[in-house]
């Protein structure tokens, strides 16, 4: 009974990071069309790729657990809360390098 009453949480994780992640993405596309040939502009494109892969990846993992092992999703909470985070500290990374090279350019 319990385990049931978290299902809610965790899919909201979910769609929290779906969306996170389309922002980080089109982000990150803006840095990279402004420095595509700098090192600015390969480090976020290989943040952002490694970011996405890891985050779905144990997406995957965790959905698979979910439905083999119900009382999994007691251990997958913590563990979305930090995928959470993370796509807001990458997402806060790359804006504010977008931001820091914009101003840049305009000097």
């Amino acid at each position: 009974m319990f385990i049931e009453s978290l299902y809610p949480f965790l899919y909201a994780g979910f769609s929290i990071l779906v969306i996170g992640s389309a922002y980080l993405i089109v982000e990150a596309i803006r840095v990279h069309r402004l420095f595509a040939n700098s090192i600015v502009g390969r480090l976020v494109k290989t943040l952002v790729i490694v970011v996405v892969i890891e985050l779905y990846s144990l997406g995957v993992v965790s959905y698979a657990l979910i439905n083999f092992f119900s009382r999994g999703v007691v251990m997958l909470l913590p563990i979305v809360g930090l995928w959470i985070l993370c796509v807001i500290y990458a997402a806060y990374a790359v804006r504010s390098a977008r931001t820091e090279v914009g101003s840049l350019v305009k000097k």
